[in-house]
């Protein structure tokens, strides 16, 4: 089997037909590892709470050792979950 070469790509069109028709499987022996570091960014929502509530969220993440808002997105997220399952 013959080895291909990844081209020289002078536009990104031209990289998008060349991999629109062939594999990255048959390109593995033409590259290398690389790191990369990748910030995604977070999107901030505000939302109202009354102050009872906002107390006893504090409490249970404290007693959990994490922050609240780490615990309202995870609970957001099961909740989620739960709900896409149905």
């Amino acid at each position: 089997m013959t080895k291909l070469k990844i081209p020289d790509f002078k536009t990104l069109e031209e990289a998008a037909d060349y991999w629109d028709t062939h594999s990255f499987a048959d390109h593995l022996e033409d590259t290398e590892p690389v790191e990369i570091e990748v910030c995604l960014p977070r999107r901030r929502i505000m939302l109202e709470i009354d102050s009872e509530l906002s107390e006893k969220l504090k409490r249970v993440a404290r007693k959990k050792k994490q922050s609240y808002d780490k615990l309202i997105n995870s609970w957001i997220r099961e909740k989620i979950m739960q709900e896409a399952a149905n």
